[in-house]
């Protein structure tokens, strides 16, 4: 069952990016979306980035 989504900060600005990606990531980005619940590739794409930075962040400590 689909989590909700969470809203953006009504003061964030979306910016677009489109970039070639290969049909396995492409696949893997739509299993994820299922996986996460997600509304959106775009909203899979914002939390991937916030996990990597954390991991990043957590692995300078």
């Amino acid at each position: 069952m689909p989590r909700p989504a969470k809203a953006t900060s009504p003061k964030a600005k979306l910016k677009f990016i489109n970039v070639p990606v290969t049909n396995e990531t492409a696949t893997g980005l739509t299993h994820l979306k299922e996986a996460m619940g997600a509304s959106s590739q775009g909203e899979v794409i914002e939390k991937m980035v916030r996990i990597c930075l954390a991991i990043e962040t957590a692995a300078k400590k």
